[in-house]
């Protein structure tokens, strides 16, 4: 039915995932069944519907310890729920450790040597060989064309690498983070895409196995050098990428194109890396910001996951 589809959701405290039969209301996307489901299963499941928050319907109880029926949205405490590694029940969908995963559908299920996982904002894929071992490195690029020759546009790339305990910034200035994890080379370096024919603007080899782990996220932003004296902003800038590459192969594995509207936006969050339950995943995020430099766009993007 075409009122009727599936998403895919991720419990935080036991690496489980589970689906969400969802069915259309009136307009509104209302969770109707909770099932569990295998890794494989998951890796085909797409989350396409999204919305802010997702209600139960009528024929789910809602949770019993404060009557709610949001998912993912009660706040009584996890033992109100009988919490279970690796087993579930309807009480679960409640439970504030559950999130709606947008994981592309290629996540689990691994890269023939060559193929490039092209995301779109809001997805996210795991970040592994073919034979689906971890990468403990990577190779990023990131590109971009300004759409005006000739008026000194002068846009970086940096990394933020963010914690809960806080974050050190990888960027022109200083082009490496103390723990050796993320290495920036400035301009002087390319990388080329699988048809061979694409030079990125700036790369960045990042050892994943070498983030201290007081720091989960690896965050990928643009900024405009001195965009407030020189009057710019990245409406004047178009074809705005970032890659993962294969330390090996040297092959483009992972490809976000930046497709949103960035009038009047002096920054941009274009990406994340983040470790979840022992693995890195990469997510596209696209988010525009009105950051006057990297500093104050680091601050920013401390909330991003």
């Amino acid at each position: 039915m075409k009122n009727t589809k599936f998403i895919k959701a991720y419990c935080k405290n036991t690496n489980q995932h589970f689906g969400l039969e969802i069915k259309q209301f009136g307009g509104v996307w209302k969770v109707v069944n909770f099932i569990n489901i295998t890794e494989e299963e998951a890796s085909v499941i797409s989350s396409e519907v999204k919305q802010s928050s997702f209600m139960t319907n009528d024929n789910l109880q809602p949770c019993k310890k404060c009557g709610k029926r949001v998912v993912s949205g009660c706040s009584c405490p996890q033992k109100s729920f009988n919490c279970r590694s690796k087993e579930y029940n309807f009480q679960c969908i409640y439970c504030n450790n559950l999130e709606i995963d947008y994981s592309a559908s290629a996540i689990g299920r691994g890269y023939k040597e060559g193929d490039i996982v092209r995301l779109s904002q809001g997805q996210e894929v795991k970040i592994h060989f073919a034979d689906n071992r971890p990468l403990s490195k990577i190779i990023v690029g990131v590109g971009w064309d300004p759409t005006v020759i000739g008026h000194n546009m002068d846009v970086d790339s940096s990394v933020v690498v963010a914690g809960n305990a806080g974050k050190e910034i990888v960027y022109f200035g200083d082009l490496q983070h103390p723990s050796g994890c993320v290495v920036h080379h400035g301009d002087n370096l390319t990388g080329e895409d699988e048809d061979g024919n694409q030079s990125d603007d700036e790369n960045i080899t990042v050892y994943l196995d070498k983030v201290p782990q007081n720091r989960d996220r690896l965050i990928f932003v643009l900024n405009i050098y001195e965009c407030r004296s020189r009057h710019q902003q990245l409406g004047n800038v178009k074809n705005m990428y970032i890659r993962l590459y294969d330390p090996v192969s040297r092959k483009a594995i992972i490809e976000y194109k930046v497709n949103a509207n960035m009038k009047n936006f002096t920054a941009l969050v274009i990406g994340v890396a983040y470790r979840r339950g022992g693995e890195w995943l990469f997510k596209a995020i696209g988010k525009g910001s009105h950051a006057e430099n990297i500093s104050q766009l680091a601050d920013e993007v401390m909330s991003i996951r």
